[in-house]
């Protein structure tokens, strides 16, 4: 097991905490702590090692902050950790996908990944961390100062879920905790949404945000927030942030560059640059869109900026989502599927043309997945088969010139669903190399029973039209880097020689 635990900790200083990503209201990364080594036992004969287990932390001249436990806190970790790792199993259809790839550095399956943890909390053990940013750790984090045995639970599950057991896991799914500032985002993001009462999946979503045990972790909401629900817009939450957007111009009358660094942004301020470019370059040749190193964000970010904008009628795509059949899986995928069967929608540039759930292995059956990894079956029951139509904006530039969208490894979430739209709908051509493992999908947000502590689960299985799980493989770009050169120069090569 220390071996375990010395890859683990390794992989976390790899991979980081990239909490955010998702298409929800995202904001910065919880800043990525330095880990210290656990504290040496003492002699057992001599000497009692005291971990004070009577105060809430311990902190150290460094910074550095040792969460302890004591029995009574431990009791209350493990009952909220087996309840989070049960719903993880009922309802996310992937951790045959996570032993393929985020943990096959650790050499595990999920089930020894899950009883690490659980024996790590069992004895108790310190979890030293040293913020980076103090400040900012202390904003994301919102540590309970009282030395009761909940806030004690509290503390130490959300800073071992933060910094250690999800780290390796996100990098398929969303899975991960809320910071304080992301549970704040998103609930004022959901109770600006003007047809919450009507929406059943905002509603499960609410439920959770509200539920009594997160508002005691997380706080209740500023007053000036509340007051500012009715007066503020859906996407006040993100940033506007200048330099997001970055175009030029490669050959005159010809080429036209764009890039969009992150959906983690206002798009209706970084629509003040994305329209009066698309203006200025509507009779190019190309349109290069650059999604290379964009982790991803707000989902309605691209349609907002670019695709409204770029199309100049209804364009169709299409998109089916397997899941299983675990209770609250089922309920959101349902949820989902009321809101479109409804023709609810919050924008004017998308509307629902058809969506329908059906059993996994009859869909399969009837299309050529032959790709499909059949063991991944056991956990999937159904899908989700829907088509929607983006819509042309009043001042659409209507595009008729050839469109190149850039992606690489570190194009995630939102990214990936802009990626699958171009290839959907053949709107654009996506050039590059495989994507990130994590994707837009359906999800869940569930509060902790005990701590509060909100929970992200993922619960769609996506793949390609050849049945390869985008989990587990990445989305294929249409067109791979030409040998020794990348997607940018892959396209200029490509435009160069009229192959297009």
């Amino acid at each position: 097991m220390k071996r375990i635990l010395a890859l683990l900790l390794t992989l976390t200083l790899i991979v980081g905490l990239v909490v955010a990503c998702a298409n929800e209201p995202e904001v910065t990364p919880v800043p990525e702590p330095e880990v210290v080594a656990t504290p040496e036992p003492a002699p057992e004969e001599d000497e009692e090692y005291d971990y004070e287990d009577d105060i809430l932390e311990e902190e150290l001249d460094d910074g550095t902050i040792i969460f302890t436990l004591t029995e009574e806190a431990r009791d209350i970790v493990l009952e909220d950790f087996d309840y989070m790792v049960n719903a993880i199993l009922e309802n996310s259809p992937w951790d045959s996908v996570l032993e393929r790839t985020a943990l096959t550095a650790l050499d595990v399956d999920f089930e020894t990944y899950v009883d690490f943890f659980r024996a790590f909390i069992e004895d108790m053990t310190p979890l030293p961390l040293t913020p980076l940013d103090e400040e900012l750790f202390r904003a994301q984090f919102p540590i309970h100062e009282g030395d009761d045995a909940r806030s004690m639970a509290a503390n130490y599950l959300f800073a071992l879920l933060t910094f250690e057991f999800a780290p390796p896991l996100f990098q398929i799914g969303h899975l991960g905790p809320r910071t304080l500032d992301m549970y704040t985002a998103q609930l004022v993001g959901i109770l600006r949404e003007p047809d919450m009462e009507n929406n059943m999946s905002l509603q499960i979503m609410y439920d959770a945000f509200t539920h009594p045990s997160a508002v005691w972790f997380y706080g209740e909401l500023d007053e000036a927030l509340i007051d500012n629900v009715d007066g503020g817009g859906l996407f006040d939450g993100f940033p506007n942030a200048t330099g997001n957007i970055q175009t030029e111009i490669l050959v005159p009358d010809e080429v036209a560059f764009l890039r969009i660094n992150s959906f983690v942004a206002n798009p209706e301020y970084d629509e003040l640059v994305t329209l009066p470019f698309l203006q200025e370059i509507q009779d190019y040749d190309h349109l290069i869109i650059d999604l290379r190193g964009n982790l991803g964000g707000l989902q309605a970010h691209f349609p907002i900026t670019i695709t409204q904008h770029l199309i100049g009628e209804p364009t169709e795509f299409g998109i089916f989502e397997f899941f299983s059949g675990g209770s609250k899986s089922y309920a959101v995928v349902n949820a989902t599927l009321g809101v479109m069967q409804q023709g609810s929608t919050t924008f004017d540039w998308q509307e629902f043309v058809h969506s329908e759930i059906m059993p996994a292995e009859d869909f399969i059956a009837s299309h050529d997945l032959h790709e499909f990894n059949q063991d991944d079956l056991e956990r999937l029951d159904y899908v989700f088969v829907s088509r929607a139509a983006m819509l042309p904006s009043e001042d659409s530039v209507n595009f008729t010139g050839k469109v190149w969208l850039l992606v690489d490894g570190f194009s995630a979430s939102a990214s990936v669903g802009v990626a699958s739209f171009m290839i959907s709908s053949g709107v654009g051509t996506v050039v590059g190399e495989n994507t990130s493992h994590v994707l837009m999908s359906q999800h869940f947000y569930m509060a902790l029973p005990n701590t509060g502590i909100i929970w992200r689960i993922d619960v769609g299985y996506q793949t390609d039209m050849l049945g390869n799980s985008i989990e587990a493989n990445g989305l294929a770009p249409q067109i791979r880097n030409f040998d020794g050169m990348d997607a940018l120069e892959t396209v200029l090569e490509l435009i160069a020689q009229g192959e297009y």
